[in-house]
Protein backbone atom coordinates (compact mmCIF):
# COMPACT_ATOMS: atom_id res chain seq x y z
CA UNK A 1 0.00 0.00 0.00
CA UNK A 2 2.90 2.19 0.92
CA UNK A 3 4.48 1.60 -2.61
CA UNK A 4 0.94 2.32 -4.64
CA UNK A 5 0.90 6.03 -2.48
CA UNK A 6 4.82 7.06 -3.32
CA UNK A 7 3.83 5.77 -6.84
CA UNK A 8 0.83 8.20 -6.92
CA UNK A 9 2.83 11.12 -5.53
CA UNK A 10 5.30 10.37 -8.32
CA UNK A 11 3.00 11.18 -11.10
CA UNK A 12 1.47 13.70 -9.40
CA UNK A 13 4.93 15.06 -8.94
CA UNK A 14 5.28 15.03 -12.90
CA UNK A 15 1.48 16.54 -13.59
CA UNK A 16 3.20 19.68 -11.72
CA UNK A 17 5.71 19.44 -13.84
CA UNK A 18 4.39 18.68 -17.10
CA UNK A 19 1.66 21.58 -16.16
CA UNK A 20 4.55 24.21 -15.58
CA UNK A 21 6.30 22.88 -18.94
CA UNK A 22 3.08 23.68 -20.33
CA UNK A 23 2.30 27.22 -18.84
CA UNK A 24 6.22 28.12 -19.53
CA UNK A 25 5.53 26.87 -23.54
CA UNK A 26 1.99 28.76 -23.98
CA UNK A 27 3.49 31.89 -22.96
CA UNK A 28 6.34 31.69 -25.56
CA UNK A 29 4.06 31.10 -28.00
CA UNK A 30 2.03 34.30 -26.95
CA UNK A 31 4.63 35.84 -27.20
CA UNK A 32 6.05 34.84 -30.89
CA UNK A 33 2.93 35.70 -31.86
CA UNK A 34 2.89 39.09 -30.56
CA UNK A 35 6.06 39.62 -32.30
CA UNK A 36 4.97 38.15 -35.66
CA UNK A 37 1.72 40.25 -35.27
CA UNK A 38 3.96 43.05 -34.95
CA UNK A 39 6.17 42.35 -38.31
CA UNK A 40 2.67 42.16 -39.98
CA UNK A 41 2.09 45.51 -39.15
CA UNK A 42 5.58 46.59 -40.21
CA UNK A 43 5.80 45.02 -43.32
CA UNK A 44 2.21 46.86 -44.13
CA UNK A 45 3.83 50.06 -43.49
CA UNK A 46 6.91 49.58 -45.11
CA UNK A 47 4.28 48.65 -48.57
CA UNK A 48 3.01 52.23 -48.13
CA UNK A 49 6.05 53.42 -48.29
CA UNK A 50 7.40 51.31 -50.91
CA UNK A 51 4.02 52.64 -53.18
CA UNK A 52 5.04 56.48 -52.76
CA UNK A 53 6.46 58.18 -55.25
CA UNK A 54 8.42 60.97 -53.34
CA UNK A 55 8.34 61.74 -49.08
CA UNK A 56 5.83 61.79 -46.39
CA UNK A 57 5.29 63.60 -43.23
CA UNK A 58 4.73 60.42 -40.44
CA UNK A 59 4.71 60.36 -36.60
CA UNK A 60 7.71 58.69 -35.12
CA UNK A 61 7.09 56.73 -31.73
CA UNK A 62 10.18 58.75 -29.13
CA UNK A 63 9.06 55.81 -26.18
CA UNK A 64 7.18 56.65 -23.76
CA UNK A 65 3.75 56.89 -25.67
CA UNK A 66 5.39 60.20 -26.89
CA UNK A 67 4.98 60.67 -30.86
CA UNK A 68 6.81 63.19 -33.55
CA UNK A 69 5.93 64.54 -36.51
CA UNK A 70 8.92 63.57 -38.64
CA UNK A 71 9.58 64.45 -42.97
CA UNK A 72 10.61 61.02 -44.26
CA UNK A 73 12.74 62.76 -47.06
CA UNK A 74 13.80 58.90 -49.07
CA UNK A 75 11.21 56.47 -47.91
CA UNK A 76 13.18 53.98 -50.63
CA UNK A 77 15.59 53.04 -47.83
CA UNK A 78 15.08 51.93 -44.39
CA UNK A 79 18.02 51.28 -41.70
CA UNK A 80 17.42 47.28 -40.66
CA UNK A 81 18.75 45.70 -37.59
CA UNK A 82 19.89 43.14 -38.74
CA UNK A 83 21.01 41.23 -35.17
CA UNK A 84 23.99 41.89 -32.58
CA UNK A 85 23.62 45.81 -32.78
CA UNK A 86 24.08 45.68 -36.91
CA UNK A 87 22.23 48.75 -38.53
CA UNK A 88 22.36 47.98 -42.27
CA UNK A 89 20.76 50.24 -44.91
CA UNK A 90 18.54 47.96 -47.46
CA UNK A 91 15.76 48.99 -50.21
CA UNK A 92 12.52 48.82 -48.75
CA UNK A 93 11.93 45.21 -50.66
CA UNK A 94 14.62 44.13 -49.10
CA UNK A 95 13.39 45.32 -46.05
CA UNK A 96 10.47 43.40 -46.49
CA UNK A 97 11.37 40.46 -47.54
CA UNK A 98 13.88 40.14 -44.36
CA UNK A 99 10.60 41.13 -42.24
CA UNK A 100 8.92 37.89 -44.23
CA UNK A 101 11.84 35.26 -43.44
CA UNK A 102 12.02 37.01 -39.81
CA UNK A 103 8.00 36.15 -39.91
CA UNK A 104 8.54 32.22 -41.44
CA UNK A 105 11.28 31.72 -38.78
CA UNK A 106 8.74 32.88 -35.74
CA UNK A 107 6.08 30.49 -37.45
CA UNK A 108 8.10 27.96 -37.82
CA UNK A 109 9.19 28.39 -33.67
CA UNK A 110 5.53 28.68 -32.79
CA UNK A 111 4.41 25.56 -35.12
CA UNK A 112 7.33 23.21 -33.08
CA UNK A 113 6.49 24.92 -30.17
CA UNK A 114 2.74 23.83 -30.06
CA UNK A 115 3.90 20.28 -31.09
CA UNK A 116 6.01 20.35 -28.27
CA UNK A 117 2.74 21.23 -26.08
CA UNK A 118 0.52 18.88 -27.65
CA UNK A 119 2.98 16.22 -26.51
CA UNK A 120 2.79 17.37 -22.74
CA UNK A 121 -0.55 17.57 -23.25
CA UNK A 122 -0.98 13.68 -24.11
CA UNK A 123 1.53 12.87 -21.46
CA UNK A 124 -0.51 14.48 -18.86
CA UNK A 125 -3.60 12.65 -20.44
CA UNK A 126 -1.75 9.44 -20.06
CA UNK A 127 -0.82 9.80 -16.31
CA UNK A 128 -4.24 10.99 -15.54
CA UNK A 129 -6.20 7.81 -16.82
CA UNK A 130 -3.02 6.07 -15.12
CA UNK A 131 -3.75 7.42 -12.15
CA UNK A 132 -7.54 6.97 -12.54
CA UNK A 133 -7.30 3.49 -13.01
CA UNK A 134 -5.30 3.01 -10.11
CA UNK A 135 -8.04 5.03 -7.57
CA UNK A 136 -10.57 2.64 -8.82
CA UNK A 137 -8.44 -0.36 -7.62
CA UNK A 138 -8.72 1.12 -4.50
Amino acid sequence: MVFLEKEVEEKLYILQQLQSEAETIQRRIIELELVDSQLEKTIESLEYFNSLDEGVEALMNLGGGIFAYVDVKNAKKMLVDVGAGVVVEKEVGEAIEFLKKKREFIQKNVTSLEQMLQQIVEKARQIQIELAKKEEKK
